[in-house]
């Protein structure tokens, strides 16, 4: 277990705590369409800071541990669980960034910073072996994780403005003033959240999987044809359809929500493979 691991667990625990109450306080009270342009309530900014600052320290304690573990073999690359962990650390790094880029996103951390806290917990609290994994790893294998991991965090992001995307849409067409509308973000900076992240994933997304065959198929007894490199195709060809219908189509909104979030489906299916064969043993 990394040093730093309890301090890095409590940060995260009170960063997520702390985005959700801002929600939950953050109540204005001007209507559905306040949405759109309402800005954040007077009592907002200064949790919304104070969760920022937590979970900014919350990376910085988790990059030391990362680091931590490399000093003693257990790279980011070489196994699930620490694929697992180094996933939920670049979508941490990621809302970070986008955040401090672009204002009003803090429902998106509602969702999240969550997500990060529970694939941390996965990697590091579910039994398993803290060993490198059984078969060689390859600098082609290091780079087809790497990119996994890297498209992993930017489609959950894009998952994550989707899903608060759907709920401000459905809220605003019923007329009403549920929590996730309260000083949100508009539904064209949602849109556009998760369409520059699927835009830079996508290419991530498909070198990982070309690299990933390229290795698999270099093993001794494996073969590329697996449930995991299905699904993944399935969810490369959902996101590739997507930017095709937005390009072509103009899809924006609700419908590109959708498949936004069938297509992470499919990623998460194939990372919650991945991780199962990696706790008995395997990657």
């Amino acid at each position: 277990m990394p040093p730093l691991f309890p301090a890095t667990l409590s940060l995260y625990v009170v960063a997520c705590t702390l985005y959700l109450v801002q929600i939950v306080l953050g109540a204005s009270g001007q209507g559905a369409r306040s949405v759109i342009s309402a800005p954040t309530p007077a009592k907002a900014p200064g949790l919304i800071r104070a969760a920022r600052v937590i979970l900014a320290l919350a990376f910085a304690s988790h990059a030391v541990d990362i680091g931590w573990l490399c000093t003693v073999g257990l790279h980011p690359v070489v196994n699930a669980r620490e694929a697992l962990s180094f996933a939920s650390w670049l979508m941490c790094g990621l809302y970070l960034a986008v955040s401090l880029r672009t204002a009003g996103l803090a429902v998106v951390g509602a969702i999240v910073v969550p997500a990060t806290l529970v694939l941390l917990v996965a990697a590091r609290l579910v039994p398993g072996a803290d060993t490198p994994s059984a078969i060689g790893m390859t600098p082609l294998g290091a780079l087809h994780i790497t990119l996994a991991t890297a498209g992993v965090a930017l489609f959950a992001v894009a998952a994550g403005g989707a899903v608060v995307y759907l709920l401000v849409e459905r809220n605003i067409k019923k007329h009403k003033t549920g929590f996730v509308l309260r000083g949100g973000p508009a539904l064209e900076t949602l849109d556009k959240l998760s369409r520059r992240c699927i835009v830079i994933g996508f290419p991530v997304f498909t070198v990982a999987m070309v690299t990933g065959a390229m290795w698999v198929a270099r093993l001794p007894g494996r073969g590329v044809f697996t449930a995991q490199y299905a699904i993944s195709s399935i969810a490369w060809l959902v996101f590739a359809g997507l930017l095709v219908l937005r390009l072509t189509l103009g899809w924006r909104g609700r419908r590109a929500a959708i498949l936004t979030l069938a297509g992470f489906a499919g990623v998460l299916g194939t990372l919650g493979i991945y991780f199962v064969r990696g706790v008995g043993g395997g990657v």
